[in-house]
């Protein structure tokens, strides 16, 4: 494989993303070595050329690659089109006139326990805390033009503050979520804006107010363009 995948930018994961082992948890490329995606959802958008990292909670469960490893599934580590989740994220992300690259804040690691409305156990705690930090500063050094993270719910806000530096912030993900209130930080030589979303799983009155806030992205990320 070359070094980086010419259409959309993609790089090669490096070993030590694949060879991390955590307790309770599945390191993707466990199940599948021959994987070239960091991202499952990548399969939705994948343009690491993009301004923008989309980054969700988790892909789900262990249970749910192995059963479609078990069934044949050709290409198990993918977004499902079926799914509300990706079918309401496609329709918001619309806004955003620009190629996104669709991810998670867990990555590559699935966490064993059933059911996708769960607590993650030893997110916020080393090492997989550590890790997955270093994941997406890898993911940042790696998109050329990344400008903003659209953290759609608490982890995603919480690990792209920590990654860049504003563990203040990241305590505070209802407080600029409701209020629309992006976080700005420095990678490198990358200025990089973090905007806090509902995950597009919410439900009830969140519903309303995810369409807010959508349409807050939407008119910060338009205010930024180049004239």
């Amino acid at each position: 494989m070359s070094k980086q995948n010419l259409q959309n930018g993609r790089p090669p994961v490096p070993d030590w993303i694949r060879d991390f082992r955590c307790e309770d948890w599945t390191n993707v490329f466990e199940r599948l070595p021959g994987e070239d995606h960091l991202y499952g959802t990548e399969t939705l958008f994948g343009n690491w050329n993009s301004r923008v990292l989309l980054l969700a909670k988790d892909w789900g469960p262990t249970c749910w690659l192995d059963d479609a490893i078990r069934e044949g599934d050709r290409r198990p580590w993918r977004h499902n089109p079926e799914m509300r989740t990706n079918n309401r994220l496609a329709s918001f992300a619309s806004l955003i006139p620009d190629d996104k690259l669709y991810g998670s804040a867990t990555a590559n690691m699935l966490y064993n326990a059933p059911g996708s409305s769960r607590e993650l156990k030893c997110f916020y705690s080393e090492p997989l805390k550590g890790f997955l930090r270093s994941v997406l500063h890898w993911v940042l050094e790696s998109m050329p033009r990344v400008e903003w993270i659209a953290c759609m719910g608490k982890e995603a806000w919480f690990l792209s503050c920590t990654t860049l530096g504003d563990s203040l912030a990241a305590s505070q993900f209802k407080e600029h979520r409701d209020s629309h209130t992006p976080v700005v930080g420095v990678l490198g030589k990358k200025k990089i804006k973090v905007f806090p979303l509902y995950h597009p799983a919410a439900l009830g009155d969140a519903i309303n107010a995810m369409d807010n806030g959508w349409r807050a992205f939407a008119a910060n990320f338009k205010s930024s363009e180049p004239k």
